[in-house]
């Protein structure tokens, strides 16, 4: 990850210097020199970077002098932060012709490390020295190491028959007998119990990367289990046991709602969700399996265990932990727990997926090899996974001599046994795709990560640079299907193609993920009632904010100067302070369901590329100032159903990739709303939805906003006025005639 920072701090810092040349901004006296010599600097330490990041497992020593190296970088990209901020508003300025010139207007920046607080522009070269002075002393510190210098790998991205083959989580190894068992508790019973039946909950327990909810998978899918219960229902529960959420995870799987139907749920109390639930189980015998569940408090399952009670005999829960209190709470009627695998059934997974496109020949050579590295894997099925998809992309016998051998088998850094293996493929993997696997961690546990969503925020915070969007997307989808491939990712959902859209990352991984990452992302549980103010690290660059049902988002945040993205998971409201985030780059406030407006402080993060509002269904306005966020990519207003139109100040988005859901007048240009013709600087849209305001389309409108012109334009979806025909739209609206046009008649997608 550090060569990857470095990478991207001398990419930033040679933008600064062309843009300023192309802006006519001469930096001050000693300000370029001290840039020169930051670059310096960092070219002479990265060639030892993928050196010093395998060694640090083993010297502590190293580890913090990589700590220090990644804080200097990044304290440097925030000072540059406050340079392109000050251009910013320069350019805003003088696009609203303002008076002043740039010699003045960039004669401040908002310093790294302090809100808002202006100085002088000699602050900025004053700042870059305090950093080199730094830089100094690293790089001064490298040679006490002897650090071998090394070529920067680039990803080699296998081909599609190889990219594609991920393993198949439909297969479970070792387990047929436990298998076997369960069912036939699951199966058994139903004639003899009577009407007031103690309903039964069976619990499978386990240590973490086990194979517990792999188990739960095959029995949920079992032919049997489908043919013999009325419903199943699947809740991944989490360590947060919301009582609320689980219930409406459960109406939505038993009523299959549609999005809107599913927004309106959040509004509901639980006690209404509870009833909802008991008029849908009754009479009907159901399996439930409560997935990953680590509440030890009765309390929080009571209610939701007096609901299902209403379902018909026969009806069964099935619960997978890690903590034996979690099986004793929910009173399980039995329980299995999971023992480790065989070393043979160890090496009968990892061989799988080892061995995958190699010849007889190759896989008896490497067999003696490969059995001793399955003993390592000391009986944990995902460990097997992990280090199968590790060997598999291991052609010679001497690379596999390497993984058996390797030091991170007995370094104090893997704390616990499955890091070992998830350690191993981590270092494999090139260095600008350990960054981008180390973002995720901003995803809570169990979240659904969409492939494109997630391309969209390595897009947002600069980690896939290239002469063009369609570029960068295209190498984002080659780097997670490279993490797909290693086992990183797990319980794909695949588009007809065979392609992944939508997947999860196993807690373990999780875990590691958050283990490699430590004061960088922030996660935060806000409860119900409890006081809302949030204390950050200093260093935290990330922020991930989980708000317990109808509590308010948090009124104060502190040590947020050099946040860079924020989800805000489970929440109400955003504060006016947001504004004061000028480093932010990814903003995801969607399902704030009391937020009517949007406050107009968000218009002072220029720096922002993501703003997600997806399903605030109460959201009516939005600030007439949204304009000013010029460098603004992707703006998603799903299931926003209250806010019927938007700001002209729209149009100055130009560097608009995405734009989803959005109210457009077409029958006239209006001086306050967006309308038709307001869309002709958006020249870099590729994905555009938007509900037609009007009776009619203005063609003085369609022939401003030249949307035959939009080249990229890739998808373009329409919610017409009833009153409208779709051929008259498509001919009078000019589009580019290979566009792929469609209609809907409300919101039908994923809110993603």
């Amino acid at each position: 990850m550090a060569d990857a920072l470095v990478s991207a701090v001398l990419e930033q810092l040679t933008t600064i210097i062309l843009e300023g040349a192309r802006q006519k901004v001469r930096l001050i006296k000693g300000a370029q020199q001290e840039i020169d010599k930051v670059k310096r600097n960092l070219e002479s330490i990265r060639a030892f970077l993928d050196d010093a990041e395998e060694r640090e497992i083993r010297n502590k020593s190293i580890k913090l002098w990589l700590h220090r190296l990644k804080e200097a970088s990044l304290d440097l990209e925030d000072v540059l932060d406050g340079w392109n901020t000050a251009l910013l508003e320069w350019k805003m300025n003088k696009a609203q012709n303002s008076v002043s010139v740039l010699q003045k207007k960039v004669c401040h920046f908002i310093s790294c490390f302090c809100f808002r607080r202006v100085v002088k522009l000699h602050g900025f070269s004053v700042q870059i020295k305090k950093i080199n002075g730094r830089l100094d002393e690293i790089a001064k510190q490298k040679d006490r190491y002897s650090f071998v210098p090394r070529e920067i790998r680039q990803p080699q991205i296998q081909p599609e028959r190889e990219t594609t083959s991920f393993v198949d989580g439909s297969v479970i190894h070792g387990r047929d007998e436990v298998k076997k068992r369960i069912i036939g508790h699951l199966l058994c019973g139903s004639n003899e119990e009577s009407s007031d039946f103690l309903l039964q909950t069976i619990s499978i327990v386990g240590m973490g990367g086990i194979g517990k909810t792999a188990l739960a998978q095959i029995l949920y899918n079992d032919d049997q289990i489908k043919a013999h219960f009325d419903k199943r229902v699947w809740v991944c529960v989490s360590d947060v046991f919301d009582e609320a959420r689980v219930a409406r995870a459960i109406i939505i799987e038993l009523e299959d709602l549609d999005p809107t139907a599913v927004l309106h749920l959040n509004s509901l109390p639980l006690q209404s969700l509870l009833k909802r639930i008991c008029g849908f189980l009754g009479g009907k015998k159901f399996f439930l399996v409560l997935d990953d569940v680590w509440t030890e408090d009765g309390n929080s399952w009571d209610s939701l265990k007096q609901t299902f009670k209403h379902g018909a005999p026969g009806s069964r829960i099935l619960v997978t932990t890690r903590k034996d209190p979690v099986v004793q709470m929910m009173e399980s009627s039995h329980v299995f727990p999971l023992e480790e695998l065989s070393q043979e059934v160890c090496w009968s997974i990892l061989s799988q997926i080892a061995f995958i496109n190699r010849d007889k020949k190759q896989c008896s050579d490497l067999n003696d090899i490969g059995w001793k590295i399955a003993r390592k894997c000391k009986g944990l099925p995902l460990a097997a996974k992990t280090l199968g998809s590790l060997l598999r992309y291991k052609r010679t016998r001497e690379e596999w001599k390497d993984v058996l051998d390797n030091e991170i088998w007995t370094s104090e850094m893997t704390r616990k046994d499955i890091f070992a293996p998830l350690l191993l493929s981590y270092y494999d993997l090139p260095s600008a795709i350990r960054q981008r696997f180390l973002y995720c961690a901003i995803f809570p546990k169990d979240f659904e990560i969409w492939r494109y969503l997630v391309i969209q925020h390595w897009m947002a915070q600069g980690y896939l640079n290239s002469s063009s969007n369609a570029e960068m997307e295209l190498v984002g989808r080659e780097y997670f299907d490279y993490l797909a491939a290693r086992s990183f990712f797990q319980d794909f959902e695949r588009l007809e193609d065979g392609s992944i859209f939508k997947c999860k990352m196993h807690d373990i991984v999780h875990d590691f993920v958050l283990f490699l990452t430590e004061s960088d992302f922030a996660t935060k549980k806000v409860a119900s009632g409890e006081n809302s103010t949030v204390e950050l690290q200093s260093e935290a660059r990330h922020l991930t904010v989980m708000v317990a049902e109808r509590t308010t988002f948090p009124a104060s945040i502190y040590g947020t100067e050099k946040l860079r993205s924020v989800l805000n998971v489970l929440k109400n409201g955003i504060p006016d302070e947001i504004g004061q985030l000028m480093h932010l780059r990814h903003l995801n406030i969607s399902y704030n369901e009391n937020m009517k407006k949007l406050p107009e402080a968000i218009c002072e993060l220029c720096n922002l590329l993501s703003l997600d509002l997806n399903g605030c269904y109460s959201l009516e306005e939005l600030p007439d100032g949204i304009g000013k966020l010029i460098n603004l990519r992707f703006f998603r207003a799903a299931g926003c159903f209250a806010l019927t139109w938007c700001p002209k100040s729209m149009g100055r988005l130009t560097s608009l990739r995405e734009l989803v859901e959005v109210n457009i007048r077409v029958d006239h240009n209006d001086p306050k709303e967006f309308c038709t013709g307001d869309l002709e600087k958006l020249c870099h849209l590729r994905r555009l939805w938007v509900k037609f305001i009007g009776y009619s389309i203005d063609a003085d409108e369609v022939r401003r906003a030249r949307l035959h012109d939009k080249i990229h334009l890739q998808e373009m979806k329409i919610d017409l006025d009833q009153n409208m025909d779709e051929r008259y739209a498509v001919e009078t609206l000019n589009l580019p005639s290979n566009l792929n046009v469609q209609f809907w008649t409300s919101y039908s997608g994923p809110y993603c």
